[in-house]
C-alpha cells in the first residue's frame, strides 16, 4: 500500500473517532438536561404538596386552627429528678401516673432544643455596668457579656411541650384546664406566647435548621 493510502486511511479513522466523541458529548448533555428537568419537576411537586401535608391553617394567640379541629401548645416545667430523694421521687411519679390515667383525651408531648436565652442575665449586668466606674468592675462585666454571647451561640436548652387537641375552641379551653390541673402536682404547665409557638412549629417542621 502506498504512503498516500495510509494517510487517507488514518484520516478516515480520526474522523470516525471524532464523530463518536461528539456523539457521546451530545448524548451526555441531553441526559444531563433531562435529569435537571425531571428533578425540577419533582421539586415543584413537593412544594405544592407541602401545604396539603401540614395540618396547620392559622395561628391565634390562644389557639392554633387546624384542618380538623384546634390545638394549643403548653410548656412543661421540668424538675431535676436526680436531686430528689426516694420519697419525693415516688410522689412525683405517682402524680404523673395519675395524670396519664385520668387524662384520656388526645395530646402529644415533644422535646426540642432551643438556643440558650441569657436576656435576663444580660439586662442585669448591663444595668450594673451603667452604675459603676471601676475599671476592674467594668472588665469583669464585659467578660460576663462575652460569656453570654458564647452561650447563646453555642449552647442550647432542652425544653418540653405538650400539644392539646380539641374539636372547637371552647372544648380546647376545657381540655387545657384539665391538663393544667392534672399536671400541677407533677410537672406544671405554663402558657406560651404566640412567638414561642411559632418557633416551636418552625423547629418541629425544620429539624435541621436553627433559630
Amino acid at each position: 500500500m502506498s504512503q498516500d493510502g495510509k494517510v487517507t486511511h488514518g484520516e478516515s479513522n480520526n474522523k470516525q473517532t471524532k464523530r463518536r466523541q461528539w456523539g457521546t458529548k451530545i448524548k451526555s448533555v441531553f441526559q444531563t438536561k433531562q435529569r435537571d428537568k425531571s428533578s425540577s419537576i419533582k421539586k415543584d411537586k413537593m412544594l405544592r404538596q407541602t401545604p396539603e401535608i401540614l395540618p396547620f391553617i392559622q395561628m391565634h394567640d390562644d389557639h392554633i386552627l387546624l384542618k380538623n379541629g384546634v390545638m394549643d401548645i403548653l410548656q412543661i416545667q421540668t424538675k431535676n429528678i436526680h436531686a430528689l430523694n426516694d420519697t419525693d421521687l415516688n410522689v412525683l411519679l405517682m402524680n404523673r401516673t395519675r395524670f396519664l390515667r385520668s387524662y384520656f383525651r388526645s395530646y402529644k408531648e415533644i422535646i426540642l432544643n432551643f438556643p440558650a436565652n441569657t436576656q435576663a442575665q444580660r439586662t442585669y449586668w448591663l444595668k450594673k455596668r451603667e452604675q459603676t466606674t471601676s475599671p476592674i468592675r467594668l472588665e469583669y462585666i464585659d467578660q460576663k457579656l462575652v460569656e453570654f454571647d458564647f452561650l447563646e451561640r453555642e449552647r442550647s436548652n432542652r425544653e418540653f411541650f405538650i400539644f392539646v387537641y380539641a374539636d372547637d375552641k371552647q372544648e380546647l379551653v376545657d381540655r387545657k384546664h384539665d391538663a393544667i390541673q392534672g399536671m400541677q402536682q407533677a410537672f406544671p404547665l405554663t402558657e406560651l406566647t404566640r412567638t414561642k409557638k411559632e418557633q416551636i412549629l418552625f423547629l418541629l417542621n425544620n429539624q435541621n435548621t436553627k433559630l
